[in-house]
């Protein structure tokens, strides 16, 4: 499969956020802004939900804390749970409960009072920093130099392990590397593509070492153009291309009008939601009431991008006609399938196919939810009419 197979697992927009939470967020404390802050000194006594470029949480919360932003630091103390997406996640003072974060970069360096679960490219618990439960964390990168009081689960790139751990130890990494102070209480278990010295007593219990070799790929022909999965994608997409014509015209010709009017703020709208739909479901999930919510709202955002493609495959397949065929219409499905062949072309091309299929992916999400908004202001005019043909 392509790169952009990879973006059909994405979920609904955090825009969305503060809308689908469940009522109970109405009875918490709700702090928004581009600096969104628990000031030094200040005690707040619920749960705290906020959003905003940079969240610090610098008081004393003695609920739960949900954040989202750019950067989430925490340097006061949290008694309950830290639920945080963003860029970068610092806790530098001290979370009582759990801390469940993804981001670009996770960072320990205060006192975890239970146990830290991290997706991000980068997950450290520095020497200063420690987790009194265990350790569960997926990245590119990983450096465990503080304690661990139980065990820990880690599967990425590269793993730095420099610290104590009380429990067994469960590792998948392609490079894994243990220092002078590493003591694990328990067992060790790992998976690597290389077996890895251990220095005596820095495990207590039982190694088990399991080989991970890599396997050997002949590249794909004209880089998959021709690859079973991607030919059925592209029929796939004309076939649900023909019925939305078929059946909802004029949302057909609401999205090719809206590509050719409103091509940028389509475009911002579409990548907004496509980028930021991950820590909206994220947020969403960890709490249990959340959880149907989040189901529907990924359901629905699968939908968008199943329905993206073929949008965008008519819009520029329209263009394209406009341009070649001068004073010769050409019939709307017959412009949706040149369009994508002409995408399922283009996104196969080596470097470049791939980053033109997330662009392309998010104009056509752009297009989908600015349909769906024109389509709930019936009271709006809108000029389109039922596509039969492009015209000239």
């Amino acid at each position: 499969m392509n790169v952009r197979s990879s973006f059909h697992a994405l979920v609904l927009g955090s825009a969305l956020l503060l809308l689908a939470l469940p009522s109970a967020v109405l009875a918490a404390e709700v702090r928004n802004g581009t600096a969104a802050v628990v000031a030094p000194g200040e005690t707040l006594d619920d749960d705290l939900f906020t959003s905003g470029q940079t969240v610090t949480v610098a008081g004393h919360v003695t609920g739960d804390v949900y954040a989202t932003g750019q950067t989430v630091v925490v340097t006061g103390t949290v008694d309950g749970d830290l639920i945080a997406a963003a860029q970068q996640v610092v806790v530098d003072g001290t979370v009582n409960g759990n801390v469940r974060a993804a981001g670009a970069v996770i960072t320990v360096n205060g006192h975890v009072g239970h146990n830290v679960s991290g997706l991000a490219q980068q997950v450290n618990l520095s020497s200063s920093g420690r987790v009194d439960g265990s350790l569960l964390a997926a990245g590119e990168t990983i450096s465990v130099f503080g304690p661990v009081g139980r065990g820990l689960t880690i599967g990425g790139g590269t793993l730095q392990l420099g610290g104590p751990v009380g429990g067994k130890a469960i590792v998948w990494a392609q490079n894994l590397s243990l220092g002078p102070s590493t003591r694990i209480a328990g067992d060790l278990e790992y998976y690597s593509e290389r077996q890895v010295a251990l220095p005596s007593g820095t495990v207590a219990g039982e190694v088990q070492y399991h080989l991970v070799e890599r396997e050997q790929r002949q590249p794909p022909l004209l880089n998959g153009l021709f690859d079973f999965g991607g030919l059925v994608w592209l029929f796939g997409c004309a076939i649900l291309g023909a019925l939305v014509i078929v059946f909802a015209p004029r949302a057909s010709a609401r999205a090719v009008e809206l590509g050719r009017q409103q091509p940028l703020p389509t475009f911002r709208l579409g990548l907004l939601a496509l980028c930021a739909a991950p820590l909206a479901t994220i947020l969403i999930a960890v709490t249990l009431v959340g959880i149907p919510l989040a189901f529907a709202l990924a359901s629905l955002y699968w939908l968008g991008l199943l329905l993206a493609w073929p949008a965008l495959g008519l819009v520029v397949g329209t263009e394209l006609a406009r341009l070649v065929r001068r004073g010769e219409p050409l019939p709307v499905l017959g412009a949706l399938v040149i369009g994508l062949i002409l995408l399922h072309l283009v996104t196969h091309v080596p470097f470049v196919g791939g980053l033109v299929a997330f662009l392309g992916l998010a104009f056509g999400l752009g297009l989908i939810i600015q349909s769906v908004r024109r389509w709930r202001r019936p009271s709006e005019s809108f000029r389109a009419a039922v596509p039969v043909a492009v015209p000239a």
